[in-house]
């Protein structure tokens, strides 16, 4: 191999790698699953069979092996094919981006059918072109195809160019729905490949495409992992958000009022009792505080202990109104902070609290085989299901519980019931989540 040989095959092997760890990396990921994310896989996995492809030509150098004939034309065929291949990939990327962020016009969708079609045109070509170069060729060599086929390579370079430009326009066309970073990204697959094209009419013997290419699948994964971080940081301000929902969702005003109120009234029924209802309400307001800063999950102890502390609190109000039981026959698990209790506090407002002459709350807490249960039963007013998602703050507890639990530990929470007969709460945890 000559200087340009070594050149290029330690170009194209360092883009292999890279190509290799960035698909790794991405069939790793939920990323994956977006169609946005195959397309670009499809675009590495093309990538990489290329930069092999041209590796093998430069190693397997005619001169020097020549044994090796039939696989050096295989090879020669096959290096022109990648460039049109990832640009048709390209041009359904970038049409699937815009359809994820508005509705796509006609006129878009048809230049993207033409670009497809010169890609698709191109690819054709190319191969009646090279199977023909290659059966009458006894030693062939890409620059010499290129040589005697300079013509309708130079047909080829148009073909590319136009679809390259067919790109630009769609891009500046929805400049609008894409942000700086998207922008940008994309308009590099088409201003890098551009410039290679035009330098490799020039400088052909140098790998030019490929590395842009390669350039190209970097810069493109970098920004998906940029998007995945503002993701992330999106999710912990929900969560955040969540959770300061939740504690005011846990402390109404009407629930402060009615506490307050019950302690005032004992204290002068029952001072002693006042005063450990008193300890209950101050323990049962930190803990609410406490949770704010907990992002991470708690013991299930520790979460009865609050939920047995607030309904004490409910109990002072409610008196004989409010009867609790409790079966607790499982303890050691891990569950998301204020997670029974919201569900406990909708029980005992939006059903017992509800029902003439009140009634009786259970909760259990117990486990199976594959997973831990807590189940919260009243047999309360119970609830209309056509009118259940009326009222979206009364039930924006139970929704941040739903959303916590899946996100945290893979738990799941169902609810069931019927007006006037009470509701059942289950909360499911898997052991293999925990």
């Amino acid at each position: 191999m000559n200087a340009v040989s070594y050149i290029n095959v330690t170009i194209n092997i360092i883009g292999a790698i890279i190509c290799l760890l960035i698909l790794s990396f991405l069939a790793a990921s939920e990323h994956r699953k977006l169609k946005r994310s195959r397309i670009f896989i499809r675009i590495i996995i093309v990538q990489i069979a290329g930069l092999f492809i041209i590796i093998a030509d430069n190693i397997l150098n005619i001169n020097n092996f020549p044994e090796n004939i039939y696989l050096k034309k295989a090879l020669v065929m096959l290096i022109p094919l990648g460039g049109p291949v990832i640009l048709m990939f390209f041009i359904d990327l970038i049409l699937t981006i815009f359809k994820e962020k508005t509705a796509v016009s006609k006129a878009a969708e048809i230049a993207g059918y033409i670009a497809t079609f010169f890609c698709i045109i191109n690819i054709i070509s190319t191969i009646i072109l090279l199977s023909f170069a290659m059966y009458r060729m006894t030693a062939p060599s890409f620059n010499l195809v290129y040589d005697e086929f300079y013509n309708w390579f130079l047909f080829s370079y148009i073909l590319s160019i136009s679809c390259m430009a067919i790109g630009t326009g769609l891009l500046i066309a929805h400049r609008k729905f894409l942000s700086r970073r998207e922008f940008l990204t994309l308009l590099s697959y088409i201003v890098l490949p551009a410039a290679a094209v035009l330098l490799e009419l020039y400088f052909f013997r140098l790998a030019l495409i490929n590395f842009s290419i390669t350039l190209i699948v970097f810069l493109y994964y970098a920004s998906i992992q940029s998007e995945l971080s503002q993701q992330i940081k999106q999710k912990e301000l929900e969560l955040t958000r969540s959770s300061i929902a939740i504690m005011f969702s846990q402390i109404q005003p009407h629930f402060l009022y009615n506490a307050l109120s019950a302690i005032a009234q004992l204290c002068d029924e029952d001072p002693v009792k006042a005063k450990k209802v008193t300890v209950e309400f101050s323990a049962y307001l930190r803990n609410n505080m406490e949770s704010l800063n907990n992002k991470g999950l708690i013991h299930i102890e520790k979460e009865i202990d609050h939920v047995k502390g607030y309904l004490d609190l409910e109990k002072a109000i409610y008196g004989n109104a409010l009867n609790v039981i409790y079966h607790i026959e499982a303890g050691d698990f891990m569950l998301p902070p204020l997670t029974i209790q919201p569900i406990v506090e909708n029980a005992v407002k939006h059903g017992i609290g509800k029902k003439e002459g009140g009634g009786t709350l259970t909760l259990s807490v117990r486990e199976t085989d594959n997973e831990f249960l807590v189940t919260v039963l009243d047999n309360g007013a119970g609830y209309d299901k056509a009118n259940l998602h009326q009222d979206s703050q009364k039930h924006i507890g139970i929704e941040n519980v739903r959303r916590r639990l899946e996100e945290q530990c893979g738990g799941t929470l169902e609810i069931s019931g019927e007006k006037g007969t009470g509701t059942t709460a289950v909360i499911k945890i898997p052991k293999t989540k925990h």
